[in-house]
């Protein structure tokens, strides 16, 4: 075969100049769980953004408090919405434990709670 080429490969036999690439160690389980949490719960950099996500906190609260307090939902709903109330306050329960989401997490359920206020 005429249009085959041949391949040199030269191997060194100094073996001194050899640098294994280091083996980085890969955080754990929790640690990487502790830091999706405090990614998620973050307050975003860019200002247009922050307001959004303020603005977001108090108003989706108080909409879903007004139709909780106005609206005759039926005992299956009603039900349904205080299990999932306490589904979530044992979640916040537990990342209160996490140090790094101790100030923003406090601050943001300062902003629910002036949305739930509001909906009443």
């Amino acid at each position: 075969m005429a249009d085959e080429q041949k391949i040199v490969v030269e191997i060194p036999s100094d073996r001194t100049h050899y640098s294994p690439v280091p083996i980085t160690q890969q955080p754990n389980k929790l640690e990487q769980f502790r830091r999706g949490w405090v990614n998620a719960i973050a307050l975003p950099d860019n200002f247009t953004d922050l307001l959004f996500d303020i603005t977001a906190s108090i108003t989706i609260p108080a909409l879903v408090t007004s139709c909780w307090v106005t609206l005759p939902l039926p005992t299956f709903m009603r039900l349904g919405g205080a299990i999932l109330a306490v589904v979530m306050v044992l979640l916040l329960w537990q990342m209160l434990a996490i140090p790094e989401v101790q100030s923003i997490l406090a601050f943001r359920l300062a902003l629910i709670t002036v949305g739930v206020v509001l909906g009443l």
